[in-house]
């Protein structure tokens, strides 16, 4: 098959372009599609596609393969029954379960009642996230004075939440 853009040269790559329902297939020459940018090793040996395409298919088994630490419940088994084993597998699997969440159609905020003193612990929390962030951020600059003192500010305020949190737990309705 000639190139179509010259019209000489033997077409020795097929180009497909996909765009919602439409589709171009244009075939050109070597010359052709270097000369229009297209740039990249065009030569490259059967072999390493092959290579290359089996590395992919190993990796896709070793993640359907992947098995919670703690309990030992699969991906492949989350695929199937859409529940986890353990509390650390919604850390494990983290991103799938996100992915099945999305395709159920289930959004990720919580519409029920709440207990009254969620105001106080959301101020808590986040500010246990700062103090986290900048306690982290001074042992990575060897800041070592800052880190303590974020670090006393955690154990402080880990201290006040146990304190709060062991009243009852009433809900607003």
């Amino acid at each position: 098959m000639k190139c179509e853009i010259c019209g000489i040269r033997e077409a020795v790559l097929f180009v497909q372009q996909i765009t919602f329902n439409k589709t171009k297939e244009m075939h050109i020459c070597l010359d052709c599609a270097k000369l229009h940018g297209l740039s990249g090793n065009f030569e490259l040996p059967a072999n390493n596609l092959f290579s290359e395409l089996l590395n992919d298919a190993e990796a896709v088994v070793k993640q359907q393969k992947a098995v919670c630490p703690v309990c030992g419940f699969s991906l492949e088994d989350l695929q199937k029954k859409h529940r986890l084993g353990c509390p650390e597998c919604y850390t494990f699997f983290k991103s799938e379960v996100f992915s099945i969440l999305k395709k159920s159609g289930i959004e990720g905020t919580y519409h029920g009642s709440l207990p009254k003193k969620l105001p106080n612990f959301r101020s808590i929390l986040t500010d246990r996230m700062i103090f986290q962030e900048k306690l982290d951020k001074a042992v990575a600059e060897e800041d070592y004075e800052k880190a303590a003192f974020y670090r006393d500010k955690l154990k402080a305020l880990q201290t006040s939440s146990d304190i709060h949190f062991l009243d009852d737990g009433e809900t607003d309705e």
